[in-house]
């Protein structure tokens, strides 16, 4: 058995602990032809675009053709230097993978540790190399992890996932020990594409977290993140439904044009992770050594909470998301998913927020055809209802007065006992609004443990505050990001 990992782990133990994963079917096929095993494409792309990378970077040491038929060399192939004669071998099997002649599979308990097998944080197999079979597998948990995991590494001086860092070298290992290279040349090949020895850290970081059970592919750290999901989409579907165009448009729809996929997902993640690094204030002069050493305990401790709940999120979204997928598709809508996914992706959100708080979205499902979906596409072209009387108050004023309710306004959105300063920007309106929000919103309460009363006191005077300053944008865009006016500057 030729395997990733740590510690002398027995044949058996091996056997034994992937026949359990059969038996439980998690046991899934995410690369390459299918061999009566269940097949997971959410992994596909991910991977495709791994293995490109690694083809990148290779094809400059194995030569490529260029205009003429001539073929440009580069003078050191450090694959060669260290597998000698069986690089060769070693291209062969990686170009036998990357056509998808190599199986890859994911098997263990997804939940309860990232790895195939697990005795202890010295004593663990994190991946499998079986030439025989022609398959590779991987413990299922890690790969969800790697994928979902939000840290970005440097590589080649580019910023890339840490998905791509971390599959490429430990596809890199466990090619080397497809082909019998040995252990020692693994580790020398794997740190080619991982210089900084990412790969190591990592599944000792994963494997301190199973052995204290707080790996983020928990059943506890998923129910902590399902809370935390619903509770942003519930906050901010609230914010949609009042929004005027204006504020959708530059949310909602930006957003997805950017990262169609994960935006919604990284932006409650991103706000998540802000609140928790607000909690502690920065301000040395204000505390003896022992408490700022207390707070920056607390600070990295919240940070490592924060961490597994961001990566607890991104396994969960994609498994909630396959699910409404299943639903929608099993219903045979008119409206294909693909499209559903293009036009209408605020309505995925809407049913996984439903299928969150435990109804059933069959039946949400069935009440949509192709004349009912969108809920949030007419706003668009149409805005909120606002008070009358308030935009008729606003519109009587002069631009002085406009300018000074403005600034009033933005001293009232308060984070952590301060507000906005006169100069923000719309921006930084929005970006404050949706802070407290996703703080205060009485269906967080679980998460953030503020006091309910506290919650619903201060989200009703955030929205209230945040109305009027909308009101004021759409007459005034002109006068944000001014601290005074243009023409007491000009004085």
């Amino acid at each position: 058995m030729l395997y990733l990992g740590e510690g002398s782990v027995r044949v058996e133990e091996i056997i034994e602990s992937m026949r359990n994963a059969r038996n439980k079917v998690e046991y899934m096929l995410v690369w390459g032809r299918d061999k009566d095993s269940l097949q997971d494409d959410s992994f596909h792309e991910y991977i495709h675009d791994a293995l490109e990378h690694m083809r990148r970077v290779i094809m400059e040491w194995r030569g490529s053709r260029i205009f003429g038929g001539s073929i440009f060399k580069k003078a050191s192939d450090p694959i060669a230097d260290i597998l000698g004669g069986k690089s060769k071998e070693f291209y062969k099997v990686f170009d036998e993978l990357c056509k998808g002649r190599i199986g890859l599979i994911c098997t263990g308990d997804r939940y309860s540790s990232p790895f195939i097998l697990f005795n202890d944080p010295s004593c663990y197999v994190a991946a499998l190399a079986n030439p025989s079979s022609k398959e590779i597998f991987y413990g299922y948990g890690l790969m969800e992890a790697w994928r979902a995991d939000p840290r970005i590494h440097d590589l080649n001086g580019k910023g890339i996932g840490a998905f791509t860092l971390l599959f490429s070298s430990s596809i890199a290992f466990m090619l080397t020990l497809y082909i019998g290279a040995g252990l020692a040349k693994a580790r020398e090949v794997s740190r080619i594409f991982d210089p900084n020895d990412a790969l190591t850290s990592n599944l000792k970081e994963w494997a301190e977290y199973t052995s204290k059970g707080i790996w983020p592919g928990s059943h506890e750290n998923q129910r902590k993140a399902m809370v935390a999901l619903r509770g942003y989409l519930n906050a901010w579907f609230d914010f949609l439904k009042d929004s005027s165009w204006l504020e959708i448009h530059h949310t909602l729809h930006h957003g997805k044009v950017i990262e169609r996929d994960q935006s919604f997902l990284d932006t409650a993640t991103t706000e998540i992770s802000e609140t928790s690094r607000a909690i502690i204030l920065d301000a040395g002069g204000m505390f003896s050594a022992e408490e700022m050493e207390r707070r920056d305990r607390l600070r990295r401790e919240k940070q490592l909470e924060w961490t597994l709940l961001r990566i607890a999120l991104g396994i969960l979204y994609p498994r909630e998301k396959a699910r409404i997928r299943e639903v929608w598709e099993r219903e045979k809508r008119k409206v294909n998913w693909r499209y559903l996914e293009d036009t209408y992706y605020e309505e995925i959100w809407d049913l996984i927020r439903l299928h969150l708080a435990g109804e059933d979205i069959s039946a949400s499902v069935e009440e949509k055809d192709a004349r009912t979906l969108g809920r949030w596409h007419f706003i668009f072209n149409k805005k909120a209802e606002r008070p009358r009387e308030k935009v008729v108050e606003l519109e009587k004023m002069d631009i002085e007065r406009i300018f000074e309710r403005k600034n009033r306004l933005l001293g009232m959105l308060t984070w952590e006992g301060v507000g906005l300063p006169p100069d923000a920007r719309w921006h930084d309106v929005v970006s404050r609004f949706r802070k407290i929000m996703i703080k205060y919103h009485p269906d967080r309460v679980e998460v953030t443990g503020v006091n309910l009363e506290e919650a619903h006191k201060v989200t009703k005077t955030a929205i209230d505050v945040f109305r009027e300053l909308e009101i004021i944008h759409d007459l005034h865009p002109e006068i944000f990001g001014l601290a005074t006016l243009q023409t007491e500057q000009e004085v």
